[in-house]
């Protein structure tokens, strides 16, 4: 199963030059708008709505990741939308760019959150933090262990 191991980041572009430097490759950028619904805590259910369409995502954490539960394409983005804000209400509105590279076995994803901040998100069988910090060589990177609807700007 896919997992998404996130941290907090403050200089995207020499982190995007060393990825590229090391072989990634970029697959797509895309601007976002992400749509969170209430839901317990350590529970992630949303809309994203992006250029090449819409998908619900559904996140489960486990042991400082996220599992994905659930990450399919919907076509009645506004029909669901209303059903789902009658049935939990909305948490958060996030917008923002995500750009896409692969590298190795992985997806990585910088996610740049308007008026929250610069994340990066590696998406894989049982990513580690050995990637983060030795291939990428981020130091002291700050793991963010909950959703980004739960984030704070800094």
């Amino acid at each position: 199963m896919s997992e998404e191991l996130k941290l907090r980041i403050h200089n995207h572009e020499l982190i995007e030059k060393k990825l590229i430097e090391k072989g990634a490759k970029q697959t797509e950028e895309t601007t976002f708008v992400d749509t969170y619904f209430n839901q317990p805590l350590g529970h992630v259910y949303k809309i994203v709505e992006k250029n090449t369409g819409a998908f619900i995502n559904i996140f489960q954490a486990v042991n400082g990741k996220f599992e994905v539960v659930k990450d399919e394409s919907i076509k009645n983005v506004k029909e669901v939308k209303k059903e789902l804000t009658s049935k939990y209400g909305i948490k958060r509105i996030l917008k923002g760019t995500r750009t896409f590279f692969t590298y190795k076995n992985f997806t990585i994803i910088f996610n740049l959150i308007d008026d929250v901040g610069e994340f990066l998100i590696l998406v894989g069988e049982n990513p580690s933090t050995d990637v983060i910090e030795k291939e990428l060589q981020i130091e002291n990177p700050k793991y963010i262990t909950v959703s980004f609807d739960e984030v704070k700007a800094q």
